[in-house]
């Protein structure tokens, strides 16, 4: 990588922080021009899509950026949530697994699985699986605690939902308040 192609890169992602869009596009693209498979600048412009486009040219970009970076499990996640975030829950399940296959502590993609499984297919222990891993790869969200004590309640394992129900509800959690007092009071 050559200093200038990451100084216009640096530029770009000032641009992104700016949430000044075009002008950050318009500099990834020139990267992307000098370096089509850089990594970041391929991540950041594909937020850009997933922010400003139609989920069909974010998903058209991201395939692209995919086969350019064919190893980086944060592509496949974007993928994922794109496909999850449009109601296309088998779409996200293949491509949560291609980024937790690369990189088992992606902590978005394993929250993903979790969901998935959970919310979609009814299959609670695996996603209390999915959800573990996103606890263990440092994602402690109030979020993943809550859809895990769901599926431990669902599981019939009262003592671990309840623990995490509490995690929530410290973390800030409103359903979670709830739970306790419905279920643990």
């Amino acid at each position: 990588m050559s200093q200038k192609t990451e100084k216009i890169f640096e530029r770009a992602k000032v641009n992104l922080e700016e949430e000044n869009h075009e002008n950050a596009l318009r500099l990834l693209n020139e990267v992307l021009n000098r370096e089509p498979s850089h990594k970041k600048a391929l991540r950041n412009k594909g937020l850009i899509k997933i922010l400003k486009d139609s989920v069909e040219e974010a998903e058209e970009f991201l395939l692209f950026a995919i086969e350019q970076q064919p190893q980086d499990d944060q592509l496949y996640q974007m993928l994922g949530t794109l496909y999850h975030n449009h109601e296309q829950p088998i779409k996200a399940q293949a491509q949560f697994k291609k980024a937790v296959k690369i990189n088992s502590a992606n902590a978005i993609a394993q929250q993903g699985l979790g969901m998935i499984y959970a919310h979609i297919f009814g299959e609670h222990e695996q996603a209390i699986t999915h959800f573990t891993n996103a606890i263990e790869a440092n994602s402690n969200k109030a979020d993943v605690f809550f859809n895990r004590g769901c599926s431990y309640m669902i599981t019939e394992e009262e003592s671990k939902a309840e623990d995490d129900f509490r995690k929530a509800d410290e973390m800030g959690h409103k359903k979670s308040g709830e739970m306790i007092k419905k279920y643990f009071s």
